[in-house]
C-alpha cells in the first residue's frame, strides 16, 4: 500500500519575524497527514506563529517551502491558489472578520465565492454547525455586537463549513468556556474520519491534557524550531 501524500508539509522552513509580528521560526520539518491531528504548544512569549499563515501559502517562508496536497505554493498559480484556500479552514488567533458584513456573511463568504453550492444549503450547513456549537442560530449582526464568546464559536462554524481537507485552529477556545471543548472535539473527530487533517495550537494545558482529544502527534515549539514530543512527554525545554 502506497504511503499517503501529507496534506500539509513543512520542509526545512525559516521565516524571520514578519510586520504582523509573528515570531520567528527556524528549519521547520513536519508532515500532517490526513486523518491527523497534530496538537502544538506554544510556550509563553511564544504563542505569535506563523503557522496558519504559511499553511495557507499567506506567507512566503525565506528558506525551504511549504507544501500543501504535495505541491509548494510558490510554485501554485495565483487562481489554483485560491481554489486551494477554499479547501482550508481556520480559526484565527487574531481578528478574523470583515466589520462590514453580517457574522452569518463572513460565515459563509468563502463557500459563496470559491464554490457553487446553492446558497440555502451553505445557509443550512452552517446552521447545523451552529446548533452543534450550542449556538441558538447562526448571528446575523454585525460582529460588534456579537458577543465574544459567540464570536469565537462562529468561527469554528466557519472553520468547518465546506468539509476542509485542512482545519488550522489557533488558540480556538479562547474565550471560550471549557463545557465547550467537547463540541469541538466532535467537529474535530469527524473531520478526522473525512480524512481531513487538523492542526490545533494551543498554550492551554486543560486542552493538551483532554482525554479525548484524538491527537495523533504533538509537538513544542522549542526556541525557534518545533520540536516532536517522544514517549508521551515533551523535550527538556531548559
Amino acid at each position: 500500500m502506497s504511503e499517503k501524500v501529507p496534506i500539509l508539509e513543512f520542509k526545512d522552513v525559516t521565516i524571520a519575524e514578519t510586520p504582523m509580528g509573528h515570531a520567528c521560526m527556524s528549519h521547520v520539518n513536519a508532515r500532517f497527514l490526513p486523518g491527523s491531528l497534530a496538537l502544538i504548544r506554544m510556550e509563553p512569549g511564544n504563542e505569535q506563529l506563523p503557522f496558519a499563515d504559511l499553511a495557507e501559502g499567506l506567507l512566503c517562508p525565506e528558506e525551504g517551502h511549504v507544501l500543501f496536497r504535495g505541491e509548494a505554493w510558490t510554485g501554485i498559480p495565483p487562481e489554483q491558489m485560491l481554489q486551494q484556500r477554499a479547501r482550508i479552514g481556520r480559526v484565527f488567533d487574531g481578528h478574523g472578520w470583515i466589520s462590514n458584513l453580517n457574522v452569518d456573511e463572513n460565515v459563509t463568504l468563502s463557500q459563496r465565492h470559491h464554490t457553487r453550492r446553492p446558497g440555502a444549503e451553505i445557509l443550512a450547513e452552517a446552521e447545523a454547525l451552529a446548533r452543534a456549537f450550542g449556538l441558538s442560530e447562526l448571528p446575523r449582526t454585525r460582529p460588534a455586537m456579537v458577543s465574544p464568546q459567540e464570536l469565537r464559536r462562529a468561527e469554528w462554524i466557519r472553520a468547518f463549513l465546506g468539509q476542509p481537507l485542512l482545519v488550522l485552529l489557533e488558540r480556538p477556545m479562547r474565550g471560550v468556556p471549557m463545557g465547550h471543548l467537547p463540541r469541538l472535539i466532535s467537529a474535530v473527530r469527524q473531520a478526522l474520519s473525512r480524512e481531513a487533517a487538523v492542526l490545533w495550537l494551543t498554550d492551554n494545558d486543560r486542552i493538551e491534557q483532554h482525554s479525548e482529544l484524538p491527537t495523533s502527534a504533538r509537538y513544542v515549539m522549542q526556541g525557534f524550531t518545533l520540536v516532536m514530543m517522544e514517549n508521551g512527554r515533551y523535550p527538556d525545554r531548559r
